[in-house]
């Protein structure tokens, strides 16, 4: 297997299908719980069983992301879902946000590595030395936001047998990484357990004026992924999409794999940066990826809408067409409008388009006019990708899994020093004058302060992270 991996996305069968035609060293998915992208069609343990054989005969390792939040009255379940899937499906790895997931992997025997996901917040080189205490924990993912010289840094603290998977391509979160409480807020649906329902995407007003303040471009590092090929920690080139379809997966696997191979074919790079502009997604940046050369990622005036624009409706209100820019398919899905835009339609071509055509298109139920909207390509089907995942499809050989039967998990109980209140006192710098059984020592979080304590100090201090406002200290521990 050729390193860094190219390490593909898969939601549903056919997108994990594109994933192996298009040569990916590994795919990632998810089953149908437990899962940060619970919005993806996602797997049973049967159906991924069957595709993770054939990818196995095809030397492409599997990852199965188990990386929401999990509630206390859930740990049974995730205990029977870790042993269910190392004993059906036998993953070679899982990816995990909660530690209480590491160790229920540990306490059920699941025998693949443990992936810690880029939601953990293993951001900063200390945190891989804590990490390493999981001995299964062979990999950690880092943030989109990390600077290439970060990743740097990251690289050269990573512990023997640790190693670092990189974003490359895919959806920027507004928040740190998908660490955001927005959606929680304002309809009850978490994006660390799974639920996410971008209200980052959506359009605000602001003193009259009204657009997409929130709504980040895309990830693409392109050329650039030519940089962490001289990372010898960074073993993954990861493309982030487990809602998108098979064009996608195929369009920008294809693309990462030719970019990483292109000492061999010189036109690869020309070609591989076509594919990425046909795959459908938004519009690139290479985002804070060159410190020295930071780009933007939220452009007023740049379209952030997925999917490749196509044209405008154009006609009278009785008689709306669209005349594409570009030939359409059979099978092709079309979004009229944007995504948080009332009015807005899907479509899928029943048959071919020529550039330049016609296609009539009706307004919807109660709407007036479709007239200037635009028009996303947003899926695509072409033949002969169609026709190789039929191929592998068939190839596939059914997988009926045996209950098995109840087994015994425990949660190991947290020792505390002591079950009595007690007052802490957070200084800027350590200090001995504090004593007392009732009294515990808080420090500010900062590099200053790390470099000073010795690691026995470290270990039995509070840190927290201080916010002053209106001269009122706000903190929180860990």
């Amino acid at each position: 297997m050729a390193f860094p991996q190219i390490l593909a996305p898969a939601g549903n069968r056919d997108a994990f299908l594109a994933a192996i035609a298009a040569g990916a060293d590994a795919v990632y998915c998810g089953l149908k719980s437990f899962s940060a992208r619970m919005e993806a069609k996602n797997f049973n343990l049967d159906e991924l069983a069957a595709l993770t054989d054939l990818a196995r005969a095809r030397g492409i390792d599997v990852y199965v992301a188990m990386n929401t939040l999990v509630k206390t009255e859930e740990l049974e379940q995730v205990a029977a879902a870790i042993y269910e899937l190392g004993r059906v499906v036998g993953p070679s790895a899982l990816i995990v946000q909660d530690p209480a997931v590491l160790a229920l992997a540990q306490q059920v025997g699941f025998k693949g590595e443990l992936h810690v996901s880029t939601l953990a917040g293993g951001t900063f080189p200390l945190a891989l030395e804590t990490l390493r205490r999981f001995k299964q924990i062979t990999r950690v993912v880092t943030p989109r936001e990390l600077s290439v010289d970060e990743i740097k840094t990251m690289a050269a603290a990573c512990p023997p047998g640790i190693d670092l998977e990189v974003f490359v391509h895919g959806a920027l979160c507004y928040a740190v990484s998908g660490r955001c409480y927005w959606s929680s807020f304002l309809g009850g649906k978490s994006g660390l357990r799974g639920r996410c329902v971008q209200p980052c995407r959506r359009r605000y007003s602001q003193g009259g004026d009204r657009g997409r303040y929130f709504s980040c471009l895309d990830l693409s590092l392109d050329v650039l992924v030519k940089v962490l090929a001289g990372i010898p920690q960074v073993r993954a080139w990861k493309i982030e999409g487990r809602k998108k379809g098979p064009h996608y997966v195929y369009y920008a696997v294809t693309a990462y794999r030719m970019l990483r191979d292109e000492g061999r074919d010189p036109k690869a790079k020309k070609a591989a940066l076509s594919l990425l502009e046909q795959s459908l997604g938004r519009v690139g940046t290479h985002y804070n990826f060159l410190s020295q050369r930071p780009q933007e990622p939220l452009q007023a005036g740049v379209r952030t809408a997925s999917g490749m624009m196509v044209g405008k409706v154009k006609g009278p209100a009785n008689a709306p067409y669209l005349s594409p820019r570009l030939a359409l398919l059979s099978g092709d899905r079309l979004r009229i409008g944007y995504e948080d835009e009332g009015g807005r339609q899907t479509i899928v071509i029943k048959a071919g388009v020529p550039a330049q055509g016609r296609y009539g298109v009706k307004p919807g139920k109660g709407q007036r006019s479709l007239h200037g909207m635009p028009v996303f390509l947003t899926d695509r089907r072409e033949k002969a990708l169609q026709e190789y995942i039929q191929e592998l499809g068939n190839a596939l050989k059914p997988v009926q899994s045996a209950s098995a039967g109840r087994f015994a998990w425990k949660l190991k109980p947290v020792k505390s020093a002591s079950a009595r209140p007690f007052d802490m006192v957070v200084r800027r710098r350590p200090s001995s004058s504090d004593g007392g059984r009732q009294t515990q020592s808080g420090l500010w979080l900062s590099p200053q302060i790390v470099s000073q304590l010795s690691a026995s100090q470290a270990a039995h201090a509070w840190w927290c992270l201080v916010v002053a406002a209106a001269g009122n200290l706000a903190g929180q521990s860990s």
